[in-house]
């Protein structure tokens, strides 16, 4: 398959991705003030792999194996930064759970 035509397809997902990265990337403009580090992370992670798929479609029509190391290392990158907020969203979750019960023991007091 020839690679421009390969390219003009990843380049073709990469702009129909935008109901994913557009609000990601409204969230992590949002500010760190209102959103949770969860959300952030997730939205991070989420600009990552589409970020990684636009650069594909870049490097594609140049030809060759080259887009391999850049495919690899963005979604690499988008599974740590994923895995992060998962981790982070539990511990999240943790606090507010401590917080909610604290609430009904003084309540009940």
């Amino acid at each position: 398959m020839d690679p421009s035509v390969l390219a003009l397809g990843v380049a073709a997902v990469a702009l129909a991705g935008y109901v994913w990265y557009v609000p990601a990337l409204l969230e992590l403009r949002a500010g760190s003030a209102d959103r949770p580090r969860s959300c952030r992370s997730a939205a991070a992670a989420c600009l990552v792999a589409w970020a990684t798929v636009a650069l594909t479609a870049v490097v594609l029509p140049a030809g060759g194996r080259s887009w391999l190391p850049l495919g690899a290392a963005g979604g690499a990158a988008a599974v740590v930064l994923r895995i992060r907020a998962a981790l982070q969203a539990r511990r999240e979750s943790r606090e507010a759970a401590g917080a909610w019960a604290e609430l009904h023991r003084v309540k009940e007091a």
